[in-house]
């Protein structure tokens, strides 16, 4: 059960928004796995994880956080937030791939590099890290 202003409600509702979700998560009234859970169908943009710079070398398009130690996937709230950040990192001849938050985990399963990534999602408000190995819980 996940309680929410003043009313308790089952996660199978799933009646908060996106935004009231991550009020919910930030103020600890539910966990982060409760929050993906809710969050399954949620659109995602992302693109490949592999592709080339500028320079025209190929490389692995993580973000890496030194301070813990962790890689994670880039995920974008909007399409146009994906290009503009992509394009600003120097990526080239990219694609942008509309998902849910649910593909987007999924996805780091498909290569042993990404494994053991995480995801980050960007907003224009900030970013949400969900550490590697978690998923949706069916």
């Amino acid at each position: 059960m996940i309680y929410c202003g003043g009313e308790t409600m089952s996660q199978n509702e799933n009646i908060l928004t996106w935004e009231q979700s991550i009020d919910a998560l930030n103020n600890e009234r539910i966990t982060l796995q409760e929050f993906i859970n809710m969050n399954a169908s949620h659109t995602l943009y992302y693109s490949t994880p592999v592709g080339e710079n500028k320079d025209g070398k190929t490389i692995m398009w993580l973000i890496n956080n030194s301070r813990v130690n962790m890689s994670f996937y880039p995920t974008f709230m909007t399409r146009e937030l994906c290009r503009e950040t992509l394009s600003a990192a120097g990526r080239i001849n990219f694609i942008i791939i509309e998902g849910t938050l649910e593909s987007a985990l999924s996805s780091l399963d498909t290569n042993p590099i990404l494994q053991n990534a995480g995801l980050l999602i960007q907003d224009t408000n900030g970013r949400l890290a969900i550490p590697p190995k978690m998923r949706v819980e069916k």
